[in-house]
């Protein structure tokens, strides 16, 4: 099964919940208990889920007694079909696939029912690769179903709590958060959303990918061991599936085929007029307009712990106790790789040329395409990983990568909230970043003759970041500070000059936070929001419903009207709508108006300025889903009517080049 397609499936479970708060137990109860189902739980990860569960309890859109009873319900029942599974198949289930070709899965599972007895099912229940087996094993052992009982419903308790309260105080802090900052809710949702994915891969990649890899490529080495040249037969020694490491090997030859391509595609997707470069500029607005003076500081501080300095100081340390252990190869790969990255990135800067959001830097740093930070912390911090996980265990490899991969992805967060790069940059910097990891992985990964002592290693590359980071922060903190002040340059122009002719200077469609140019942008507005909403409640529209656990739920009956389900949020170049209004024509058929902030401002003729406000219209047309559900569907390119914006005040129609219609209006 594809990883990202089980990952954005969970994604997309998350959101159904949000928008279907009805079913959110019911859902929680399928998860939970597919994860306790025997063997089908290894590969049915639920943390996205209940998590995502969690998160929306704290937002106060969930309830939180009835969400923990039907986790933990799906928890016990999960386990005790696994239980019973196992009591009346025996080791029959030996020869069921794919413990027929995995044995070593349901040995790992006697073992530890064995160490543990009647524990095991408790505290296997947290422990990856195990969960899902050891409630067979004790059914397989004749154990007897009340003990079973008392474990399997003590932990499952434990595990909902686990699981949900994580969720649950992320939410709170999402909702507080939210209260005086909408925007600044959402980016920091999404902040965690893509950790807390990037650790459920990792997991998953490790905890089963993995083993199922390795005992599957033997036909691959055999093809490689049958051909007479050097090459082919140094990759059949290599990767033998006798060598322990081969299979990590073979994993990162996998991924440096995967990310190298994706960086090749963001090279050239920036390009000026692409959807990237769209998206690029909508998600730095919508980032810019959501910042403040709290996270401005901690994301300074994040962002200068991945300074050049301070790499500079942790390749130093890191290098020099590589050669001083005599571990030649990986040191020289070590000082290779990072080298060798920071030259790429100066070069590709010079060559791709693109700008940066703010001005920053001078030379070839004053070009944004890829981001050096990105790139290079991924380099380091991934080499490092890779030495230290060495022959550690799959949950010690699991919560190391993890920790890196944590760090790499706050320094290009930061870089995006702070402006210093486009999203873009950061992305493909990340990619080629890994792609570099993965190469080293594969070239040094099967050395065994060089020891380098892991813990040692991990002191010495903590204590390095921590010195230089403290050090550089605490000299250099105000002037990096005022670097990344918040940048706005709005556009001023005069009204007359705008009614005239700088109405074109405004976008005729909208752009989508993906870059895409979505539908046409029908009236500019130089009045407030208020005023706007005013004028439109005398013409018959009406606020919009705001989304709410009861509003939501209207999608779920045949029979709402179109103008009481609430409508997606739509943004225009990363600006969220000041103003949604909708006019309903009949139950089914109903206009929906969203109003957004644009950069530009209007001077009148007393010097007075204030801002511009640019919106855009749909028709929408309800869609009664097997006469239960109800749904809205509408279509970009129908014009809308321009009737209503006529009668606004002062209102002019205005032509443009390819053949739309824009109405200019304001008091």
């Amino acid at each position: 099964m594809n990883v990202d397609f089980v990952t954005t499936l969970l994604s997309h479970i998350v959101d159904f919940i949000a928008a279907n708060p009805a079913f959110a137990g019911l859902i929680c109860f399928i998860v939970a208990m597919g994860e306790a189902l025997f063997l089908i739980g290894l590969v049915f990860p639920s943390t996205v889920v209940l998590v995502g569960a969690g998160t929306l309890i704290g937002l106060g859109e969930l309830p939180f007694l009835s969400i923990f009873l039907w986790t933990t319900a799906g928890a016990v029942t999960g386990d005790a079909f696994s239980y019973w599974f196992g009591y009346f198949f025996k080791d029959k289930v030996r020869t069921i696939w794919p413990l027929s070709r995995y044995p070593e899965w349901l040995q790992r599972g006697e073992d530890y029912f064995a160490k543990h007895g009647g524990k095991s099912i408790f505290i296997g229940r947290f422990v990856p690769g195990v969960k899902s087996i050891v409630p067979g094993i004790a059914g397989m052992a004749d154990m007897s179903f009340p003990r079973f009982t008392f474990f399997n419903v003590t932990s499952a308790f434990a595990w909902a709590a686990i699981h949900l309260v994580p969720g649950v105080m992320a939410g709170s802090a999402l909702f507080a958060i939210g209260e005086f900052n909408t925007r600044l809710a959402i980016i920091i949702g999404g902040l965690l959303l893509v950790l807390l994915i990037a650790v459920a891969l990792i997991r998953w990649l490790i905890m089963f990918i993995l083993p199922i890899v390795g005992g599957s490529h033997q036909a691959i080495v055999n093809w490689f061991a049958r051909r007479p040249d050097r090459f082919s037969q140094w990759v059949s020694r290599t990767y033998d599936p006798e060598n322990p490491r081969s299979v990590g090997m073979l994993v990162s030859a996998f991924f440096l085929l995967a990310t190298l391509p994706g960086f090749i595609w963001f090279t050239g997707a920036v390009a000026p007029g692409m959807p990237m470069a769209r998206a690029d500029l909508a998600i730095s607005n919508f980032f810019q307009i959501a910042r403040t003076p709290c996270i401005d500081k901690v994301m300074v501080i994040i962002t200068m712990m991945g300074d050049g300095s301070v790499t500079a100081t942790v390749t130093l340390a890191v290098g020099l106790y590589l050669f001083g252990r005599k571990a030649w190869r990986r040191a020289t790969g070590f000082v290779i790789a990072i080298v060798s990255s920071s030259i790429f990135v100066v070069i590709t800067k010079a060559l791709i040329g693109r700008d940066r959001p703010i001005e920053l830097y001078s030379g070839a740093d004053a070009f944004s395409f890829p981001s050096g930070h990105a790139t290079i912390n991924t380099v380091l911090v991934g080499i490092i990983a890779v030495l230290v996980v060495h022959d550690r265990s799959r949950l010690s490899k699991t919560i190391i990568y993890s920790v890196a991969a944590t760090f790499a992805i706050l320094i290009g967060f930061s870089r995006v909230y702070l402006g210093a790069h486009w999203l873009s940059d950061v992305m493909a910097g990340l990619l080629f970043g890994s792609g570099t990891v993965c190469f080293f992985s594969f070239v040094f990964g099967h050395i065994h003759n060089e020891k380098v002592g892991r813990t040692a290693l991990t002191i010495i590359s903590l204590g390095a970041l921590a010195i230089a980071s403290v050090w550089h922060i605490s000299t250099r903190y105000p002037t990096t500070s005022e670097a990344y002040e918040p940048h706005s340059e709005p556009v001023l122009i005069q009204k007359s000059s705008w009614r005239l002719q700088d109405w074109r200077l405004l976008p005729a469609r909208r752009v989508s936070i993906t870059g895409e140019l979505e539908e046409p942008l029908t009236l500019q507005w130089s009045g407030t929001p208020e005023q706007l909403e005013q004028q439109l409640t005398e013409l018959g529209w009406r606020k919009a419903p705001e989304w709410s656990v009861p509003t939501a739920t209207g999608y779920l009956k045949g029979e709402t009207p179109a103008g009481e389900l609430p409508p997606v949020p739509h943004t225009n170049a990363g600006f969220l709508p000041a103003l949604t209004m909708v006019y309903e024509s009949d139950p089914d058929h109903r206009q929906v108006f969203w109003l957004w902030e644009t950069r530009f401002l209007l001077s009148d003729a007393n010097g007075e300025v204030s801002n511009l406000y640019i919106g855009g219209a749909l028709d929408e047309e309800a869609v009664r889903l097997f006469g239960e559900f109800s749904g809205l569907k509408s279509e970009d390119e129908i014009p809308v009517d321009l009737h209503m914006f006529i009668q606004l005040p002062n209102a002019e129609k205005k032509r443009r080049w390819d053949g739309s219609s824009v109405v200019i209006a304001g008091p």
